[in-house]
């Protein structure tokens, strides 16, 4: 269940014994997709040390099991290529360039890309993704790469960003498609969705 307007988002609580600890967002989405591939009822609480969804959250510091915690629910990522394939993500797919070349497209459930404030108000338990499209030519990428630092390279009128749940990228030709950081192949169309509440992460 997505977070209402309002409400407090999560509770206190434990990580149960044997969950795992996840040092990064493909670690995440590694377990993730074990789990949503697995007949075995895998838990669904992880522990989350490092990566964008953890930067999003706040996170400053390694993660200490013997701390007190905060669980709170995330959503995650599914992308499908034309090849059949699906992907599991809980940070963000990026189709076509990670540097922001023309038409690269950013599907983000946290808000950044390593330093980047790629999307200043993602949230990742609302049960919607943002979808980031740039359309600008060199001189205003390179600007805006650099305001990307601080979230202040929008608003711009040649950077778009809208809220959905689902949806599919069509683009002209195929194009390099990666879903937190890994490399999952090319696509010319990229269909995605969002699992809401797809994971319980433990945060200090």
């Amino acid at each position: 269940m997505a977070i209402a307007k309002g409400e407090q988002w999560g509770r206190p609580g434990l990580l149960p014994p044997g969950a795992p600890i996840a040092s990064s967002d493909a670690d995440a989405a590694t377990y993730l997709q074990t789990a949503s591939t697995t007949a075995s009822a895998a838990p669904r609480i992880i522990g989350l040390e490092a990566g964008d969804l953890a930067r999003t959250l706040g996170i400053r510091a390694l993660y200490d099991p013997r701390s007190p915690k905060h669980l709170v629910p995330v959503d995650a990522l599914e992308v499908e290529l034309d090849d059949g394939s699906v992907h599991h993500g809980v940070a963000h797919a990026v189709i076509g360039s990670v540097r922001w070349r023309r038409g690269a497209v950013a599907i983000m459930n946290a808000a950044f890309i390593g330093t980047r404030n790629i999307a200043p108000r993602a949230h990742p338990g609302d049960g919607k993704v943002d979808v980031v499209c740039l359309d600008l030519d060199l001189s205003d990428r390179t600007k805006a790469w650099k305001r990307m630092v601080t979230g202040t390279h929008v608003p711009h009128p040649n950077i778009t960003i809208r809220q959905r749940q689902d949806g599919a990228i069509e683009l002209d030709r195929p194009a390099r498609v990666r879903v937190d950081g890994r490399s999952v192949g090319t696509s010319a169309t990229v269909r995605y969705r969002v699992i809401s509440g797809a994971v319980v992460v433990a945060v200090s």
